[in-house]
């Protein structure tokens, strides 16, 4: 059963949450500026448990409450609550660390939902305690910002070193990861879904086609037909197999922010978040941070990767602009090297093999940036 520590000085709030199914092991009715204190000293005692904060007595200290509790404890589960459920209010409390956030008044449907998503956390927690495999999820804003390329040269960064690692291509209408690869495949996602009752590692070897530095690719189908069969569950039990006999999982989330796509995103530790510095790019950038915030997912698994960007470029936005639109610095910012980035697409081969690039040095340094220095594989993993 899922735990939660309530803080709300309105008893109607507490009575609610009292009658659903969620064990409530603390509350706090008096919202002194010593809350923080209380809540985390509520989670010391029992670490499994997510807190439900309402704010709409005083947004402000509620804000500032929320901010001390992930100083003190980045990792606890915070949810917030309040009437607001404007955009700028989503992106401002997912910057200040809020994991997911319920309107009021409270409505037994939505409030299942997020109890749905702390326990989907809880098991991501979970797996990564276990030391299984880890899954990255690129997303784009739009097509055409590269989405694709930067999903496929983390994969041969991750195989390069030293990692078992899988390429998963969910763009389910014009799938290029195997293209840009050069790889010809018979199989796809689809024969996976086929034969998900006799799933093992031997089918799904058979299955995927391996790249030259080492990397699996589970391919998209060719035939639209047999997408459309593809389901949310389907996604959930294949990806779940995948990072447990798998060090790095990539998925290439060039697609509607969707059933499928979010099933993926469940599962990874890391969202990418693509676009470019294009005015329509940081538009539906803003558009995509907040489906993400109103889905749950907070800016600790949140990450901004800026492609093609231009230092003296006047048409486009600048990233001092792009973070205050959206609220949040860079992750990451990839330089404008287009034609080494088509040069690579030609040879079929990732532009981080070629040692001389500006792209490929920038691709390898965003990997170390996530702690990608060359660690052997984790044990158990073939």
């Amino acid at each position: 059963m899922i735990q939660l520590i309530v803080a709300s000085a309105e008893p109607r709030f507490l009575d609610f949450v009292r009658e659903t199914n969620a064990e409530v092991i603390g509350t706090h009715e008096d919202m002194g500026p010593n809350l923080a204190q209380r809540i985390l000293h509520d989670v010391n005692a029992s670490p499994q448990s997510a807190v439900l904060l309402d704010i709409s007595l005083d947004v402000e200290q509620g804000l500032r409450t929320l901010e001390q509790i992930k100083q003190s404890g980045p990792d606890v589960y915070v949810i917030l609550s309040d009437m607001n459920c404007t955009q700028d209010f989503l992106l401002r409390s997912m910057r200040s660390g809020s994991a997911d956030f319920l309107q009021q008044p409270l409505k037994r449907a939505e409030f299942s939902e997020a109890m749905t998503r702390v326990e989907q956390h809880t098991q991501r927690v979970q797996r990564q305690d276990r030391q299984i495999g880890r899954m990255y999820s690129f997303v784009g804003v739009k097509g055409g910002v590269g989405t694709t390329t930067a999903a496929l040269n983390f994969a041969a960064i991750c195989a390069k070193h030293g990692k078992s690692t899988v390429l998963v291509d969910l763009d389910m209408d014009s799938g290029d990861a195997a293209s840009y690869l050069g790889l010809r495949h018979q199989y796809s996602l689809a024969d996976v879904v086929d034969g998900l009752d006799q799933l093992d590692q031997a089918m799904l070897e058979g299955i995927m086609v391996r790249d030259a530095l080492g990397f699996q690719v589970l391919c998209a189908p060719e035939e639209i037909e047999r997408s459309r069969l593809i389901g949310e569950e389907h996604l959930r039990e294949i990806g779940s197999f995948l990072i447990e006999r798998y060090d790095a999982v990539i998925v290439d989330g060039s697609r509607a922010l969707d059933g499928l796509l979010l099933s993926c995103l469940e599962l990874s530790e890391s969202i990418f978040v693509v676009l470019t510095e294009e005015f329509p790019a940081v538009r539906n950038a803003q558009h995509y941070l907040s489906a993400l915030a109103r889905a749950g997912y907070g800016m600790e698994a949140v990450k901004l990767v800026v492609n093609r960007h231009e230092k003296k470029g006047s048409l486009h936005v600048s990233l001092e602009q792009l973070k205050q639109t959206l609220g949040a610095s860079p992750f990451w910012v990839l330089p404008n090297k287009y034609e080494e980035a088509m040069t690579a697409v030609h040879e079929a081969r990732p532009v981080v093999m070629k040692g001389n690039a500006e792209l490929g040095r920038s691709y390898r340094d965003f990997a170390k940036k996530l702690g990608m220095n060359g660690q052997p594989p984790s044990p158990g993993k073939k």
